[in-house]
């Protein structure tokens, strides 16, 4: 994990509700490989802090504009974002999708006038920091299953470009460990080396 970018803190946010699951797994060795480079790290485990994935009547508010700060909780999840160099995602692929649980981290945290504005004409204008964003995934099925759906195309769309493009951010990279539940530890170890040059 040795990109030409330096970076003192990164963000690991993960998805998953079983403590020793491969998404897990993963965290914590790149979080390990991090450390290593003297990169300070943070881990947010949804479901270990019982983050709140329903948008709210208050979330609501924000993204209408009739509310001037954000609920407790996410401004503490957008302080997360804002200390970090880097954002990385581990979640496992949901119905060619991430889960409910990352979805409403999604929705609830990324709001108006933070992670991105409307301009004088109209525009929707990204407002984030420009900070490289990793998002590593682990499907059940193949390659050529996802490709065959266009699943593949799908999940890069929505994520890559409507989730972190929206919100003005383009050093956005997707890389899927395909049959992750039949992985063997070579193959999981492959996936994390060629992830080192990126991250």
């Amino acid at each position: 994990m040795s990109g030409t970018h330096v970076i003192d803190t990164a963000l690991i946010v993960t998805a998953h509700p079983v403590e020793n699951s491969l998404s897990h797994s993963l965290a914590a060795r790149i979080a390990a490989r991090l450390r290593e480079q003297g990169t300070q790290v943070e881990i947010a485990d949804l479901h270990a802090e019982a983050f709140t994935p329903a948008m709210l009547r208050p979330d609501l508010a924000l993204y209408h504009g009739d509310a001037s700060a954000p609920p407790a909780d996410i401004q503490r999840e957008q302080q997360r974002v804002e200390r970090a160099d880097m954002l990385v995602f581990i979640f496992p692929v949901y119905w060619w999708s991430v889960p409910g649980l990352l979805k409403g981290w999604f929705d609830r945290v990324l709001t108006l006038n933070w992670a991105y504005k409307v301009a004088e004409d109209g525009r929707i204008v990204g407002n984030l920091r420009k900070v490289p964003v990793r998002l590593i995934a682990t499907a059940g099925s193949d390659v050529a299953g996802f490709d065959k759906h266009g699943y593949s195309t799908a999940i890069r769309t929505q994520l890559v470009e409507g989730v972190f493009g929206f919100c003005g951010l383009k050093n956005v990279r997707l890389d899927i460990l395909y049959q992750a539940d039949t992985a063997s530890s070579e193959q999981i170890d492959d996936f994390l080396h060629n992830l080192e040059s990126v991250m």
